[in-house]
């Protein structure tokens, strides 16, 4: 008797990795700071981000605890509502650096790390 062998789609393990460089916790733990920064702590926060993106309570729960992360449209959606998880971004994705930053005296990028500097002052 011979042995079948088992037919069907097969993903080989081998070629190119797709996967972010940046480091997952870094990017949950800094999303949840600018949030906590901009909202707070107070239930009220959680309420305020839940309008912000149409998320579940228990979705945003675990954005301001800093044990998921926001992915897509959400992140898009928090970042147009608030000012600290865009800095965020720009700052993680080093558009903010001199070094990186495509036009480093454009009015868009001084505007930023104005009221970056505005909200570090006032902490």
């Amino acid at each position: 008797m011979a042995l079948r062998r088992k037919m069907g789609t097969y993903v080989p393990k081998m070629g190119t990795t797709v996967h972010l460089a940046t480091d997952k916790t870094c990017y949950r733990k800094a999303i949840a700071a600018a949030l906590h920064d901009e909202l707070g702590t107070t239930h009220q926060a959680i309420k305020a981000a839940m309008r912000w993106t149409g998320a579940s309570e228990r979705t945003v729960k675990y954005w301001l605890s800093g044990e998921r992360g926001p992915s897509g449209g959400h992140l898009i959606l928090l970042a147009l509502h608030s000012d600290a998880v865009l800095v965020t971004i720009l700052t993680m994705a080093e558009r903010l650096s001199d070094q990186r930053h495509r036009c480093a005296g454009c009015p868009e990028r001084m505007l930023v790390l104005q009221n970056l500097e505005q909200k570090v002052s006032t902490s």
